[in-house]
């Protein structure tokens, strides 16, 4: 009996679609001149994507990628994940169709440059009637560091600056879960080689869906010990350092500055970055859950509270964050901290900072909409001042040029910006790398969002490396600023903890 074909496990209409698309590819590459993106969505069945990625990091051993043999990517190349389970939601990624990077000054120009070009000249395409002109089209997802130059031995592989077009998507936004395969293809390619490596792809990705409902959760099991180990960055070092930034601001070189510290722990085994991830978003639904793994043995995870810019509908979201105080053991404590954070002239002036900051970024591109006041945002352990802003831009805006006007903000740099700069270099006593830095993803329908990415920590192996910091005013007090630290440390300590 003849070995059945892969197209053969597609629908009449999902042939047709991506044989269309094959011939369409080759076709714009050869007019280009260059290689294009070819990218497919299809519907899929209802599924956790966190499941998904823990199966596709494994290898889904499904009879499809059994009769096909090695999926035509290697997930071990690249892997992102993001979820905002308040908002109903999730991506899970894999793989590498194109990679942009860029180091530098300049590099968010030149990566919009080159991200703009791989969008606008994509070929897409779909067998589903109710998405309209192949769906969103391809997805960027990376981020980028928090200097223009990152050192290479201390954040293998991620760059000054990392955008990946990923080979496979997977996009749940409510009950709707949609797929995508994107493959990057040159001018020379036969339509028959394109469609059976999409086909290849869709059939793989299924498979993966399918293994996926059936997979035990990743992560769980006794609690992981682990211990700290000593850094230059204690108690008494971060005291000092927070008070020689305060005289630098009282001699008025800057009216602010956000000095952050490292935790570096060690575990007995090493933890499970999908565990960890797993447990955040549990713990922490209204913030941004993500996993960056660009494939060298380091991932880069966290749950940040604070948005930089999210495009959809014509309109820009954007948020002020800044001041922070404990939740509270009841809610007579919660609520005298909260006071205590509102009537706070220092924590209102590191606030404002930040506003302003905003404000003056995005001057002259459009209507800007804020409220006269602040208000005060819980999240599952600290309280923090929070100013929504919204941006309705005059003229077509760029998501990554919008970034490179706000990086980074007075919510993680300070102000004024070079002054700001200057003393982090000075008095941090590690390498920044990606820590407070935007991260997130966008698509060629101009939607997307990026995060400042707080609450963080790297992972390689049993090493866990975390970050937190504060904001420094004129009136910092700075044994307050070193509690701050520790309570922005407990998302991933408590994660671990659960491991």
């Amino acid at each position: 009996m003849p070995a059945e074909s892969p197209s053969s496990l597609l629908t009449p209409a999902e042939r047709a679609a991506l044989a269309a698309l094959a011939v369409r590819a080759p076709a714009a590459a050869q007019a280009a001149g260059a290689p294009v993106l070819a990218c497919f969505a299809v519907p899929l069945p209802a599924h956790d994507p966190l499941a998904l990625l823990q199966v596709r990091t494994a290898g889904d051993g499904s009879a499809a990628e059994t009769a096909l043999g090695a999926a035509p990517w290697a997930d071990s190349a690249f892997r992102f994940y993001w979820e905002q389970p308040r908002a109903g939601l999730a991506l899970a990624a894999g793989g590498v169709a194109q990679r942009i990077a860029a180091d530098g000054e300049g590099r968010f120009h030149r990566a919009a440059g080159e991200v703009e070009a791989a969008l606008r000249t994509a070929v897409c395409g779909t067998a589903d009637a109710t998405t309209d002109a192949g769906g969103p089209g391809p997805y960027v997802l990376g981020g980028f560091s928090f200097f223009d130059r990152v050192d290479p031995a201390l954040w293998p592989s991620f760059g000054a600056a990392q955008l990946v077009v990923p080979a496979w998507l997977t996009v749940r936004q409510g009950a709707s879960v949609q797929g995508l395969v994107t493959a990057l293809v040159p001018p020379e390619q036969a339509p028959q080689a394109v469609q059976g490596e999409l086909t290849a792809a869709l059939l793989s990705l299924r498979g993966a869906v399918r293994a996926a409902a059936t997979a035990p959760e990743n992560g769980h099991g006794h609690n992981r010990a682990f211990h700290a180990e000593a850094r230059e960055d204690g108690r008494s070092q971060w005291i000092e350092v927070v008070r020689s930034a305060r005289e630098r601001i009282r001699e008025g070189r800057l009216s602010k500055v956000v000095l952050a510290r490292a935790l570096d722990l060690v575990c007995e085994a090493a933890p499970s970055p999908l565990g960890l991830l797993r447990r955040l978003r549990t713990a922490y639904p209204d913030c941004a859950n993500f996993l960056i793994d660009p494939g060298a043995g380091q991932v880069f995870l966290g749950a940040t509270p604070e948005r930089m810019a999210r495009f959809g509908n014509g309109r820009v979201q954007l948020a002020a964050l800044a001041g922070t105080v404990p939740r509270g053991d009841t809610p007579e404590a919660e609520a005298a901290y909260a006071r205590h954070l509102w009537e706070s002239r220092k924590e209102r002036e590191e606030h404002q900072i930040v506003v302003d900051g905003i404000l003056s970024a995005v001057q002259g591109l459009g209507r800007v909409e804020l409220p006269e006041q602040p208000e005060v945002v819980r999240l599952s352990n600290v309280q923090h001042l929070h100013t929504p802003i919204t941006l309705v831009p005059e003229r077509p805006l760029a998501m990554l040029a919008l970034l490179e006007r706000l990086h980074p903000t007075p919510a993680v740099g300070g102000h004024p910006r070079e002054e700001a700069l200057a003393v982090i270099h000075e008095l941090e006593r590690f390498e920044r790398g990606w820590y407070a830095s935007p991260v997130g993803w966008l698509n060629a329908r101009g939607d997307g969002e990026f995060a400042v990415a707080l609450r963080t920590g790297k992972l390689a192996g049993n090493r866990l490396q975390l970050y937190a910091g504060g904001g420094i005013v004129a009136d910092s007090d700075p044994e307050r600023e070193y509690e701050e630290t520790q309570i922005k440390f407990q998302p991933l300590l408590s994660a671990l903890a659960s491991e």
